[in-house]
């Protein structure tokens, strides 16, 4: 008699002769290498990289800062919400905006904020926001110089949240003595909203950099692609390339946009939308500030050339820079309508479905395989996902999108530990099949 772990091959190799013989499928899309990665483990650190990327100042941590965006992390996740407002009331209420429940935990200036909803993890959620236009703007502000964050949620999502401020206006608020003499003044920079300090000082506080201008993406770790962002930079498309964008100093003379362009190559990428204050449609953007979005998304691990033309003084001047667009984290497929995917068992890939037009996204799937067990495949951003199947050599899983893309994904080997249990449904239907077969030449035969 057979050993059962050896009835059990015996099983899986007569499986795999057939699926073999049964499969015509050929000319498997390959996947791509990783060739980028985020070495931090501290979002803060990695903030500051970009900062430093950036020709700006570094933040230091402040743990009140940290103390009312970890509030904010938790009112978000319990109450699955999407806003830097909190509504008295609702569970986890500590403040209704970033600078109350800064304040309402011993900050006593103002807090700008960046939040981060079901994110994989703090690293992505940093490269995230980096993507989202507003949200950049507020982690490569020249006027702060510290920050706290806060995490909320479970095994498989967290929110995050990012509060800034200013430590020298903060000081200058704590001691709670207004500047006399003249001149101009404000008030309503501090807790204590009587409190007025002088133009000049104020203005010296937050003058903490001497660029002339911040431009970004500005290294060789850029995402390549922007997909969402409350309030919507850009409503007509859902997704687009990372934008670029250049931010002037306030403290000098008023600039003029006479161009802004990017390139891949020699070529210049020709379907785009300039961003400005002027046709800003959520009314963010200041004078100083200007986007550009490709309305083609960017190819992963490539290089691009950006270049601002502008008036300032009287003078027309240039700006230019290179980039260059990440990778996944995983092997990756760049995935079309009726691709075909060779994969390794056992393996982690990324797919990134390329969208057709900056509307081309899914925001479901149906899928159905063959000879494996359950595909594991999460959706990790924008038209993308990542997989791991397990299997006998052959077995496939056809996955089919909303928006009408079609991809199957076949094993190009078979797992190398296998379970009777996770087959026993299909090695069934295959003995039956077998057994149908006999019984009819049999029967024919008679």
């Amino acid at each position: 008699m057979q050993k059962p772990a050896q009835s059990f091959k015996l099983i899986l190799l007569v499986a795999a002769i057939f699926l073999t013989s049964c499969s015509n499928e050929k000319n498997y899309k390959t996947p791509l290498q990783p060739n980028s990665e985020v070495y931090y483990s501290d979002p803060v650190d990695y903030i500051n990289s970009i900062r430093l990327d950036s020709r700006l100042n570094q933040l230091k941590p402040n743990q009140i800062l940290s103390h009312s965006a970890q509030n904010h992390a938790k009112y978000t996740f319990i109450n699955k919400v999407q806003s830097h407002d909190e509504q008295e009331g609702m569970p986890a209420f500590s403040g209704k905006t970033p600078t109350d429940r800064a304040q309402n935990v011993g900050y006593f200036s103002g807090a700008s904020e960046n939040i981060s909803i079901n994110s994989k993890s703090q690293i992505e959620s940093v490269s995230g926001l980096m993507s989202a236009i507003y949200h950049r703007f507020a982690f490569l502000d020249p006027s702060i110089d510290e920050i706290g964050y806060g995490t909320f949620g479970d095994k498989d999502r967290v929110n995050l949240t990012y509060n800034m401020g200013n430590s020298q206006i903060n000081e200058f608020c704590k001691r709670g003595v207004s500047d006399s003499g003249y001149g101009k003044f404000y008030t309503g920079a501090c807790k204590q909203k009587e409190i007025s300090i002088s133009e000049n000082r104020f203005n010296n506080y937050k003058d903490l950099n001497f660029n002339e201008y911040t431009y970004y993406p500005n290294s060789e770790n850029t995402k390549a692609f922007f997909s969402s962002e409350i309030p919507d930079p850009i409503p007509e498309c859902k997704i687009t390339a990372n934008p670029i964008s250049i931010e002037f100093s306030s403290y000098k003379k008023a600039v003029s946009m006479v161009s802004f362009k990017v390139f891949d190559g020699e070529d210049e990428l020709k379907d785009t939308k300039i961003l400005t204050s002027e046709n800003d449609v959520n009314s963010i953007f200041n004078k100083f500030q200007f986007a550009l979005f490709s309305k083609e998304v960017f190819k992963f691990n490539h290089s691009y050339r950006a270049e601002f033309e502008y008036i300032q003084d009287s003078k027309t001047k240039k700006v230019a820079w290179d980039f260059k667009t990440s990778t996944p984290k995983y092997q990756y497929f760049i995935a079309k309508n009726g691709d075909v995917l060779g994969l390794e068992p056992d393996i982690w890939y990324d797919v990134f479905f390329y969208p057709d037009n900056c509307n081309d996204v899914f925001k479901k799937y149906s899928m159905s395989y063959r000879f494996m067990s359950k595909p594991a495949i999460d959706t990790i951003d924008t038209n993308s996902i990542r997989v791991k199947l397990s299997g006998v050599k052959n077995a496939y899983v056809t996955l089919e999108t909303d928006n009408g893309k079609k991809i199957k994904m076949f094993l190009l080997n078979s797992s190398e530990s296998l379970s009777i249990f996770d087959y026993k449904g299909y090695i069934f239907g295959f003995f039956v099949v077998i057994f149908a077969i006999f019984y009819t030449i049999i029967k024919r035969r008679r």
